[in-house]
């Protein structure tokens, strides 16, 4: 299946640059940024859960219950730390390629910039 393409053909390494760096703020970072987020609402949401389940000593089928929540929203918790690291590790690897690129740029200016 075909799709058209979402940037223009790079034509020389300032785009590339551009492009570089439009990836890592507009997408590892942000994605970062909302998995940071939503971890802090898994632990508020567990912590919550296990302070609930203390209310309920004498109901212990609504306490399991609710403690199982807050052991799901740890799993929740390591899960999404697993994917912030991976993304973290491909911003990782979008400084590496912007530095290249502005090597490359600062060693041969007019080999590379339009």
């Amino acid at each position: 299946m075909a799709r058209e393409r979402v940037i223009v053909e790079i034509q020389n390494l300032e785009q590339a640059l551009r492009v570089e760096e439009t990836i890592k703020t507009g997408y590892c970072d942000t994605i970062s940024e909302n998995f940071l987020a939503w971890i802090a609402v898994e632990e508020d949401l567990a912590d919550s859960y296990s302070k609930l389940s203390e209310k309920f000593e004498n109901k212990e089928k609504v306490k399991k219950a609710i403690t199982g929540l807050s052991e799901e929203s740890r799993k929740t918790i390591e899960l999404v730390q697993k994917l912030l690291d991976s993304v973290e590790e491909l911003g990782a690897a979008r400084d590496r390629r912007r530095s290249i690129i502005q090597e490359l740029i600062e060693q041969n200016p007019k080999d590379f910039i339009e």
